[in-house]
């Protein structure tokens, strides 16, 4: 059987349809003693029989026709697995894509492993609205209707939000790779988000919270409670603090590293953001619990026959002598009984969280006057309107400082008392 070069391309396309080894020209050859030479490519179909394909080459001699036959066939291959790729990619669904996208994420060591977790529950969600739908037939109208289900389920704005964004960003990447011709999702706009406010702590709460800390035992908890309050750290930045990270006499601790979670278990992690890496300035407060700490890991450590060659430096501050670090979740129980005990309710009327003491810290400081760009620093944001944004008017007491103030610039009169105040009207 003798094909056109254009004939092969299909018939190629079929063998690589009808199995999954890579297909390859087996034998060529050249025909004729002098110009034109015919070039012959040989090849098994789908079924096992040889065919094959003949060119006629424009050279004018045996070994440039040799050379022009496999530049010939190196172009043939390449066009039969392009359109290979190209049928293999019309029948992929939106699920069988997302997997892809993630697992391409992950093998790049582009996220962190937790965010690669977080990726795959949204990918179920998508999965489950819209999986089956081919890649290419994918619509704007198919998303809304996905994202509106979700959101009729029930599920918070952020989460949908979340979804959209991935989803979107997948298809983006999609769109790279000339699978699809332009994003679908481009065309639809995600859950506007309420209004962010934080659920800080007021002045009244901080001092029943500072009270029970100063009058309760120093406990890894409640030490590590203190830090959020005086520092603004995260609840995995605390746990990840290392001795060799923290200078007393320097009066700072340095956050490098932190405690994530992934599927159930917990890993060491740079901070979320290169702005995470900072220095933090300690009160003497902190200090001086923290020095006693470090003497109470040293005494235990005595005690227990543990030799360190480096001093403490790679021990974790809220860790065992053992080189164990705290589970932020340890945090997360013990602080949710302590919240509760004293009955805590936050700025927005809910019962704190861990991570809300951050918010306490940069909402107390702001309120007393320290600028924000050095709360943003200490805070690791990436730009101080972020924190303006968020924390500038979250204190009631600032509010109403702020009330009785302009009360009091638009209250004052003339100077002059009994003085006539003339106006003319206009006409």
């Amino acid at each position: 059987m003798t094909t056109s070069p254009t004939g092969l391309v299909r018939a190629h396309q079929g063998i690589w349809c009808g199995i999954e080894a890579d297909m390859h020209y087996s034998s060529f050859c050249i025909r004729g003693t002098k110009p034109p030479f015919r070039g012959i490519l040989k090849y098994k179909d789908g079924n096992g029989d040889w065919k094959q394909t003949s060119v006629t080459l424009e050279a004018r001699g045996k070994a440039a026709a040799r050379r022009e036959l496999l530049e010939v066939r190196d172009e043939l291959e390449a066009k039969a697995t392009r359109e290979l790729d190209r049928t293999r990619r019309r029948d992929q669904s939106v699920g069988s894509f997302m997997d892809e996208y993630v697992d391409s994420l992950e093998g790049s060591h582009a996220i962190e492993r937790s965010t690669v977790t977080a990726y795959r529950s949204i990918t179920e969600h998508i999965r489950e609205g819209m999986g089956d739908i081919m890649l290419l037939d994918l619509r704007p109208d198919d998303i809304q209707r996905w994202e509106n289900a979700l959101n009729a389920r029930g599920l918070k704005p952020a989460t949908v939000r979340k979804a959209h964004t991935l989803l979107k960003s997948a298809l983006n990447q999609a769109v790279m790779l000339e699978r699809l011709e332009r994003n679908p999702a481009a065309a639809v706009r995600p859950p506007k988000l309420p209004a962010y406010s934080p659920n800080a702590l007021d002045d009244t709460q901080r001092r029943r919270l500072m009270a029970f800390l100063d009058q309760g035992a120093p406990t890894t908890t409640n030490m590590a409670v203190r830090m959020a309050l005086m520092t603004g750290m995260r609840e995995g930045e605390i746990c990840g603090l290392r001795w060799c990270d923290v200078d007393l006499a320097a009066r700072t601790l340095w956050v490098r590293q932190a405690i994530a979670r992934d599927h159930g278990r917990f890993y060491v992690k740079p901070p979320k953001t290169a702005g995470s890496m900072r220095d933090i300035p300690l009160p003497t407060d902190l200090i001086n619990l923290l020095d006693v700490r470090r003497r109470t890991m040293l005494e235990g450590c005595v005690e227990a026959g543990v030799r360190l060659s480096g001093g403490l430096g790679q021990l974790y501050v809220f860790g065992g002598i053992d080189g164990s670090f705290l589970h932020p979740h340890e945090i997360w129980r013990q602080w949710k009984t302590i919240a509760a005990c004293l009955g805590l309710v936050g700025t927005q009327g809910r019962v704190p969280t861990f991570h809300d003491l951050r918010h306490t810290f940069a909402t107390a400081a702001i309120a007393e006057g320290v600028d924000v760009k050095t709360v943003s620093s200490i805070l690791g944001h990436t730009n101080a309107a972020m924190t303006l944004n968020v924390y500038a008017s979250a204190d009631p007491a600032a509010k109403r400082a702020a009330a009785e103030t302009i009360g009091e610039v638009m209250g004052r009169r003339p100077e002059k008392t009994g003085e006539v105040v003339r106006f003319r009207m206009a006409r």
